[in-house]
């Protein structure tokens, strides 16, 4: 039996990043002989027609909308994952969808693909028993058509990190996969799963409740495989609060010390979750750029977002991180129901005194299943900028081509300013510089 895995093409940034839960789980088809591969037609810049061409003749095929590093925040436009399921569909005996999308928008997900079935949540465990032929109803996380109409089984079972084999990174285009603050030879790695935070904005359905961990040893053994059998270089921990497991932290590093590999790294966590021993034994283990959620610019609206964190809280975490010379890129978000133009210059007089060497500027969106979804579902002041299954933005006191010019003109006006490009000239960043120049083109030129 043959099974194909596909990752969608979605849109293109200067960014090509490994779908590492397909990897994962054609890892795990394989421990139980089963003949796998896996297409990822964003890394190998293929139209629908010619991926659905590349996996004719498989007997299942799996199609995720959303790869696990886009599970707590998919993209919007459902459109170009379509176009490749409909593809998919006229050349696949079965065909199976699984990412975000479908987690909370099962129903639609199957009448939209025509699919055999949706898969909800984690895709490891479901794509093997619907991959050796056990009926759709005995399977956690499925949902499909019955005789009596749509059915929704129970949702599975969060599974246990240190039971996944190593991705089967032989099945990806290694070569392709970049990240434009930090290079190529690129991959990902996660040491946990999950967060236990509950911010308005943030879709969690797919990871399942709590957080789980990797042991240090099966992590740093996944990352020997990488550096020395597929040439990675770079890396990113995928984990949303990767400093929450403290200790475990200060294990790896001592280990990625220990085994000094010729490979640099970079994670995402909270501005109240470093310290100065930690940032010290990070920076000595080769992570050179942290990624911070800051959201917003005033304390007012920072608590409206349930992240739990304030302002002299960040200003005190950014300056813990500058003192171990570790690069920052930091996220804010416009949008909210109460959002005004004020917030955006709070926002951009925030960035500047943070002053990350790449901030992002995004437009919150209400995905469904999250509180802000709810709070605009329930607010007759508020409502969603289209009709879509998953609306772009919400409409209050902004419209969204007001959003969009907000945040264009603040990338604008933060990397073209004269002190971003002098700062980093008199420090002798010229990797700073030539990054965030990237990053910033790719934003305002989309």
């Amino acid at each position: 039996m043959q099974e194909g895995l596909v990752s969608k093409r979605g849109r293109i940034y200067n960014r090509t990043w490994p779908p590492i839960d397909l990897a994962t789980t054609a890892a795990v088809l394989r421990e139980h002989g089963i003949e796998v591969a896996v297409l990822d037609a964003n890394a190998l810049r293929l139209e629908p027609r010619a991926a659905a061409e590349r996996a004719r003749g498989f007997d299942q095929v799996f199609i995720t909308s959303t790869s696990l590093d886009r599970w707590q925040c998919p993209h919007l436009d459902l459109e170009p994952f379509l176009e490749n399921a409909r593809a998919l569909r006229d050349v696949a005996a079965e065909l199976y969808v699984m990412g975000s999308h479908g987690t909370v928008r099962p129903s639609e997900l199957l009448e939209l693909t025509g699919a055999r079935a949706v898969l909800r949540g984690e895709p490891e465990r479901t794509v093997l028993e619907v991959a050796l032929r056990r009926p759709l109803s005995a399977i956690a996380g499925v949902t499909w058509k019955s005789a009596d109409g749509i059915a929704h089984n129970q949702d599975v079972q969060p599974v246990k990190l240190d039971d996944l084999p190593p991705a089967a990174l032989d099945l990806l285009a290694m070569e392709r996969y970049s990240y434009e603050v930090m290079g190529g030879h690129f991959t990902l790695f996660e040491m946990a799963r999950g967060c236990a935070a509950e911010c308005t904005f943030c879709l969690l359905k797919a990871y399942g409740a709590g957080v789980r961990r990797k042991s240090v040893s099966k992590l740093v053994r996944e990352i020997e495989i990488a550096v020395m059998l597929h040439g990675v270089r770079t890396a990113y921990f995928i984990d949303l609060e990767f400093t929450v497991l403290r200790d475990q932290v200060l294990e790896l590093c001592d280990r990625l010390i220990e085994k000094d590999f010729e490979f640099e790294w970079c994670c995402q966590t909270r501005f109240d979750l470093i310290d100065d021993e930690l940032l010290d034994r990070m920076r000595r283990a080769k992570c050179t750029l942290i990624h911070f959620g800051v959201e917003a610019g005033s304390d007012e609206v920072l608590a409206r977002t349930g992240k739990g964190i304030d302002m002299s809280s960040i200003r005190a975490g950014m300056a813990r991180v500058k003192k171990h010379g570790i690069r920052t890129a930091c996220f804010f978000m416009i949008g909210f129901p109460e959002s005004a133009e004020k917030d955006m210059t709070d926002i951009m007089d925030f960035a500047r005194e943070l002053e990350p060497d790449y901030p992002l500027f995004h437009i919150a969106a209400p995905y469904p299943g999250t509180k802000l979804y709810e709070q605009v579902m329930s607010d007759p002041a508020s409502r969603f900028s289209d009709a879509s299954l998953f609306p772009e933005a919400v409409e209050a006191r902004l419209t969204l081509p007001e959003l969009r010019a907000m945040t264009r003109k603040a990338y604008i006006s933060y990397y073209a300013r004269p002190g971003y490009v002098l700062g980093r000239v008199m420090i002798g960043d010229w990797r700073a510089m030539l990054h965030g120049a990237r990053l910033f083109w790719s934003f305002v030129s989309a």
